[in-house]
Parts: C-alpha cells; structure tokens; sequence
C-alpha cells in the first residue's frame, strides 16, 4: 500500500500524527475506549503494539510521543504496554 494512502486509511480509521519513528515503523496517536496510546508498526493489518496512557494524562502522552525515539519505552505515566508482550509501566 502506498504510503499516502496507507495515512489516509489510518486517519479515516481513528490514527493521528502519523509519523516514522526509527526502529519502530509508522506510528501515530489513537484514542480507544478506556485510553489514549501510542500506536506503533502501524499497517493496513493493524499495529505491533501500543503503550496505553489515561485519558486524563493527554498531555504527557503528547509530550512523550513528541520526544520519543524509538528506543527503549516513551516517557510519562503510561499504564500498559500491549502487544505481543504485555507489561505495566515498571516506574508507575
């Protein structure tokens, strides 16, 4: 899939702030039911995983999100880490 069409496709399904992050492939910002996440490895599939912030914590997942490069996990109270291996936020 094309890479704009590909953004479109994700927009039209909820994903915004697309962008590459090197290690971690396209990502962008999505609100789910019960938090707000940074999404990663994102495709016309799916993603590879995604770290779940509070709806009340938009800001520093947006500080987080802005900063992020990609190594190790984003900054800020994120609570989950879903994927293929799930874990809590070991600073929380």
């Amino acid at each position: 899939m094309e890479d704009d069409v590909l953004k479109a496709y994700l927009e039209e399904n909820g994903y915004y702030h697309l962008k590459e992050i090197p290690g971690r492939g396209l990502c962008g910002v999505r609100t789910f039911m019960y938090t707000i996440a940074i999404v990663y490895g994102l495709d016309k599939e799916g993603y590879v995983g995604r770290y779940c912030y509070p709806h009340e914590n938009a800001k520093d997942l947006a500080l987080a999100y802005l900063i992020w490069d990609g190594v190790d996990d984003p900054i800020g109270p994120w609570v989950k880490h879903k994927g293929e291996i799930e874990y809590s936020n070991p600073n929380n």
